[in-house]
């Protein structure tokens, strides 16, 4: 899916300063402050903006974990159960990547330990990081950008142009026409449940002989 004009500007205006508010953000780019909000509500539902970071007086610590080749998804996984592990990645030759923060130095400590713990953990070498020379965003975000969808019902990939519905005035999309189907009857019964309405009962069809 190709991202338009609105959320590559949005998506400029976080890297810069993710605390701007949602007003800031439209005075900038020169749009609603509601559609700023759908917007990012959309592009949060999608995962393309996965968090909002700040500095604080915390310790950074990064992990070079090695686990057994069978077992590095699983130990991946576990890793990032914990709430302390702020970003996980998988490398080749069974080695995972954890990028770490603690609000006390003393935590260190208790981190290796629990990466000991974890079942298929070889070993793992820990640094404390000193000083950042240069943090740019991850993403880097050209005139023109892309990012790849899942389907809002099935969860699977979207090849191709995505089905596109409306709900509530926030974008969704799907795979295919019976995935859109699928969610959008769901969605219609969970709002009616929550407003205490529900849909009448379909007229039964008369019999032809």
């Amino acid at each position: 899916m190709e991202l338009g004009a609105t959320d590559l500007a949005i998506l400029r205006c976080l890297q810069g300063d993710a605390r701007l508010s949602l007003r800031a953000i439209a005075k900038r780019i020169g749009v609603s402050t509601p559609t700023v909000s759908a917007r990012l509500a959309t592009l949060e539902d999608l995962g393309i903006i996965r968090g909002y970071r700040e500095r604080l007086n915390e310790t950074s610590v990064f992990l070079v974990v090695r686990a057994k080749l069978p077992a590095a998804e699983a130990v991946a996984k576990e890793l990032a159960r914990r709430t302390w592990a702020r970003r996980v990645n998988v490398a080749r030759g069974g080695r995972i990547l954890v990028d770490a923060t603690v609000a006390d130095p003393h935590e260190v400590d208790m981190i290796l330990e629990t990466v000991a713990s974890i079942p298929g953990v070889s070993d793992a070498e820990h640094y404390v990081l000193v000083r950042g020379v240069k943090e740019d965003p991850l993403a880097l975000l050209a005139e023109r950008a892309s990012a790849n969808l899942a389907c809002f019902e099935c969860r699977g990939p979207i090849k191709g142009e995505p089905v596109k519905a409306r709900l509530d005035g926030r974008e969704v999309y799907f795979c295919c026409r019976s995935c859109e189907r699928l969610y959008v009857e769901k969605y219609a019964a969970l709002k009616a449940r929550s407003s205490g309405t529900f849909p009448r009962p379909k007229a039964p069809r008369p019999r032809t002989r």
